[in-house]
């Protein structure tokens, strides 16, 4: 019987949730390799959207960035790993941004920069 796409996720990250880089990287060729064997390449982008989609659900979000006008500290970027364990962490300095931070959970934004609220002022004036 074939599994699902949903159902093999499932079992990676299951399986694979304490393993190395060096598993992971290795569990991907087998899995790459079976289903190569088996005559279904096709499965895997259906396979990846289901591992982000069992992650998600799992773990929480799967990346986080973080964008602001100036570079994080240490103190606060070790913070942020601990709150958000298991997301990817991403950091981009954007200094049009002026103050403030735009943060992006996987597709979800939360501006909160000093571009933004003056982008908002401005849409607001606009349409008065």
């Amino acid at each position: 019987m074939k599994s699902s796409e949903k159902q093999l996720a499932w079992t990676l990250v299951d399986t694979l949730k304490e393993a190395s880089k060096e598993d992971i990287e290795q569990t991907a060729k087998s899995v790459i390799h079976l289903l190569a064997s088996r005559n279904e390449l096709n499965r895997l982008k259906g396979l990846i959207e289901a591992i982000e989609q069992v992650w998600i659900q799992k773990y929480g979000a799967a990346t986080i960035t973080f964008e602001t006008p100036y570079p994080l500290s240490v103190d606060l970027r070790k913070k942020l790993e601990t709150i958000a364990q298991g997301a990817e962490l991403k950091e981009q300095i954007r200094p049009e941004l002026i103050g403030g931070t735009r943060l992006r959970v996987d597709e979800t934004i939360i501006d909160g920069s000093i571009q933004g609220h003056l982008s908002q002022l401005a849409h607001v004036f606009r349409n008065a």
